[in-house]
């Protein structure tokens, strides 16, 4: 039989192909093919023992990689029809890294922020109470989010919470204040993905 993925000569009862290592999840049934015997270059796998070509990059049994050490690795990508899961896609890119700071760090000072700020309002701001709450929520949001390397997420947040206390602050605006707000945001979007 043939991979599916990069077309190597496998035996019909391989697991694994022996040179991309994808894990093949329906067997073909057929004719068996007897590998090589030892003497004409097999190398055993590490991880199960069983005897694989000598150029085989993969275990045609366990789908481990085959290297000198013999330090097995962690299993290939599953093929599943024209899609290969597991495996990182060509287009995906890598989470941003927090620029300082452990991610649990952002987490309390968000939180000790929302608790100041709410503290704030409600001794010296108690007329200004939910527009001041959703300011407070948005800030330390922004903080948590940001905190984990996600600006865009945070910034979406601040939008929306911000333009909400404004509108909250007069009520005379507050209907076509929600479309000025939709509007905003897909323009905002929109900015988003022309720079990805």
């Amino acid at each position: 039989m043939r991979c599916p993925s990069c077309n190597a000569e496998l035996p019909d009862d391989a697991h694994f192909c022996i040179e991309c290592g994808i894990i093949l999840d329906t067997p073909v049934t057929g004719p068996t093919h007897q590998l090589q015997p030892k003497a004409a270059g097999q190398i055993r796998c590490a991880t199960c023992g069983t005897a694989n070509p000598a150029h085989a990059i993969f275990c045609v049994r366990c789908g481990r990689r085959m290297d000198a050490a013999g330090d097995p690795t962690r299993p290939p990508p599953i093929l599943s029809g024209d899609v290969i899961t597991g495996s990182d896609l060509p287009n995906r890119t890598p989470p941003t890294q927090p620029l300082f700071g452990r991610p649990s760090d952002w987490n309390i000072a968000s939180s000790i922020f929302l608790f100041i700020g709410l503290g704030t309002i409600l001794i010296f701001f108690p007329r200004i109470f939910w527009p001041g709450l959703l300011v407070v929520v948005g800030i330390a949001d922004f903080i948590r989010v940001g905190g984990h390397g996600d600006v865009v997420s945070g910034t979406r947040s601040v939008l929306w919470l911000f333009g909400l206390a404004f509108l909250f602050m007069i009520p005379k605006l507050f209907f076509p204040g929600i479309f000025v707000l939709i509007a905003l945001s897909a323009i905002f979007e929109a900015s988003v993905r022309r720079l990805r």
